[in-house]
């Protein structure tokens, strides 16, 4: 250490914080070791800027932070210039590998601002009865402390990587996703285009039109899901919460036929039915199961978790709006009444699956309001 800007020596200080620190450096250390460590050790004053070791230097002194920080510097490449690797503060150790293996200081510490620094000095362990025994001993026992604190270093490092790597998956992740709402915004503001100027003369009321439009949305829908490697249960097809999910989806899906029923009645008695009316058809309600089923894994368990996922929502209703404005523009060519209503039930289904993150109970009240309203001739 630079002694030549360094006050004179002063007594270790008895207090709580530096009891403290010797206690973590000598607990696995014999009570003799411990004890020289303690006579050879000395409360340091540093002045703001000074260096206690610098890079290149011989020397073998151990010292640990009592007060304020200290920077470590590293010298560049072909460079004069110091750059900074990092900062310590009290209660941490530095200088210790020039004290085993006897090499010149890797590295530079600069107290960045006015602290104190308690120094061990080898030579003074020496000066006591049985010195070289004891100095030996305190070595193989700080070899011990540094492997152990490197190994938590270590092990800080790997999750520090990982964390980066979990960062840079999500990155990868949100990127799909985002690419993924462009393609489906794309495709459902040219199928609306192209029904809107009859470039196609298509019936949207058909079995047949509804499977082709869901298979064109499902296609990039199922092409991502699985390049994100979203399970089966991520998505809401899962045992948990199932019973709850369609007791409650039961209740509501009564509740909002009777409704639906009830508008529908007032619609045609003033004659602004937005539909025409549908009769019932049992293969063609089983139909639409399937297709009520496929449509909500998109937009509840994929559309909606995904934007939870990456706007970090924990609220989740940010969620349930963009993925019932989003889904609702799927249903344009419908008029917009139906896109008021697709956005307005998907408030209830982002609800019903927030509570219970099954996609079961939102898949009957899809099924139930989609029967009741094609119908009634509400779509």
């Amino acid at each position: 250490m630079r002694t030549a800007s360094i006050p004179v020596e002063e007594k270790v200080q008895e207090t709580e914080d530096l009891e403290t620190i010797f206690h973590r450096m000598t607990e696995f250390m014999p009570q003799r070791v411990a004890d020289a460590v303690r006579a050879a050790s000395r409360r340091v004053p540093v002045a703001a800027h000074q260096d206690v070791i610098v890079e290149g230097e011989t020397s073998d002194g151990l010292y640990i932070v009592l007060e304020g920080t200290f920077g470590i510097y590293r010298k560049g490449d072909g460079t004069a210039s110091d750059h900074r690797v990092a900062e310590i503060g009290p209660g941490q150790p530095f200088g210790e590998m020039a004290l085993l293996d006897g090499e010149p200081r890797s590295a530079t510490v600069r107290a960045e601002t006015a602290g104190a620094v308690l120094e061990i000095e080898p030579e003074r362990i020496l000066e006591l009865a049985d010195g070289e025994a004891r100095l030996a001993e305190f070595k193989g026992a700080l070899a011990s402390f540094v492997t152990r604190r490197m190994r938590a270093s270590t092990q800080e490092h790997v999750a520090a990587l990982q964390r980066e790597l979990d960062l840079r998956n999500e990155q990868q992740q949100f990127g799909k996703f985002f690419v993924y709402s462009l393609i489906m915004m794309s495709i459902g503001t040219l199928v609306n285009n192209v029904l809107a100027r009859t470039i196609v003369n298509v019936d949207v009321y058909t079995e047949v039109f509804a499977w082709q439009y869901l298979a064109i949305l499902m296609v990039p829908s199922l092409f991502v899901i699985r390049h994100m490697g979203i399970s089966i249960s991520a998505l809401g097809l899962t045992t948990v919460g199932l019973k709850k999910s369609l007791i409650e989806g039961a209740i509501i899906s009564v509740g909002l036929c009777i409704f639906a029923w009830g508008l529908a009645a007032v619609l045609k008695y003033f004659d602004a039915l937005p539909g025409k009316p549908l009769p019932f058809n049992l293969l063609g309600t089983l139909s639409y199961f399937l297709h009520s089923a496929l449509q909500e894994i998109i937009a509840r368990g994929f559309l909606q978790s995904s934007f939870q996922r990456f706007l970090g929502d924990q609220g989740k209703w940010r969620s349930v709006l963009l993925a019932s404005v989003l889904f609702g523009m799927f249903h344009l060519h419908f008029g917009i009444p139906a896109v008021l209503m697709t956005i307005g039930t998907g408030f209830i289904f982002g609800w019903i699956y927030i509570r219970h993150q099954n996609i079961a109970g939102v898949i009957l009240i899809h099924y139930m309001m989609g029967v009741a309203a094609f119908n009634t001739g509400l779509i």
